[in-house]
């Protein structure tokens, strides 16, 4: 554990000021790059590059008279933060009794950005042999199963997004070769409303997800049984409808 003296020797200057700089809007709805530069006691010159990085990152957008507020994309940052603590507060003690049921490792996940999905809690199974996905692995959405289940109810924009950024790795033989293969599975998962992933990331292990929908109907994060091929399949309709209970056990109280 390294303690504050330690900490001091690994801060980067420039990376403290600009944070320094965010957190003045804090207290300021705009500030100009004076404003910053006088704020933060800096030259102007370091405050106008400061400036202009976080536009172009979007974590600040410039006004009409010249001055700079927070971005959207600071907002996102927030709502994606507060979800997870919300959503993980909300559903682990149903993930804890979904694992103790089953005998299964189960999961929560979110698409962490445009192209992959996020394991943001977990509860281990009580079987001997069992899945252990780190806390915050992320991976390709089409070779997990939460990650499809997220996919097939998000906006054709958004799976549109995903097709023409996210690669196709064959981790395994049963991996989706291509585009059109995910899009065919996503129209099945609508028709189903589970998603499965069936040895895709790894052989030997199989997963089904269950989508947390909002009130229009998209994804904003999905609840998953992972455990050994052989088990999984011989156990999957009571899998599935566990699933479909927690989620709407959980539709009740926490819905986006």
């Amino acid at each position: 554990m390294i303690n504050d003296i330690e900490k001091k020797k690994y801060i980067l200057s420039s990376v403290d000021n600009v944070l320094n700089l965010l957190n003045l809007f804090f207290d300021y709805e705009e500030l100009t790059v004076n404003d910053m530069a006088r704020l933060l006691s800096i030259s102007r010159s370091t405050a106008f590059r400061f400036a202009v990085t976080l536009e172009n990152k979007g974590f600040l957008a410039k006004t009409d008279h010249a001055s700079y507020r927070l971005g959207l994309n600071l907002f996102s940052l927030g709502m994606l933060a507060y979800n997870r603590m919300e959503l993980v507060s909300v559903i682990h003690p149903h993930l804890q009794n979904l694992a103790e049921e089953s005998g299964e490792t189960c999961h929560l996940a979110m698409l962490d950005d445009a192209v992959h999905v996020m394991f943001i809690d977990r509860a281990l199974g009580t079987n001997q042999l069992k899945m252990e996905t780190a806390l915050g692995y992320r991976q390709y959405a089409h070779l997990t199963a939460t990650g499809k289940a997220i996919l097939a109810y998000q906006s054709e924009q958004t799976v549109n997004q995903y097709l023409k950024q996210a690669g196709f790795p064959q981790l395994t033989q049963h991996s989706l070769p291509h585009a059109a293969a995910l899009l065919q599975v996503l129209d099945a998962i609508r028709q189903a409303g589970y998603a499965c992933d069936d040895e895709e990331a790894e052989d030997g292990l199989t997963c089904y997800a269950v989508p947390l929908l909002d009130v229009t109907g998209r994804s904003y994060g999905a609840v998953s049984i992972s455990g050994p091929t052989t088990r999984m399949k011989k156990n999957k309709e009571s899998h599935i409808q566990r699933l479909q209970t927690l989620v709407a056990s959980v539709s009740k109280t926490l819905i986006p």
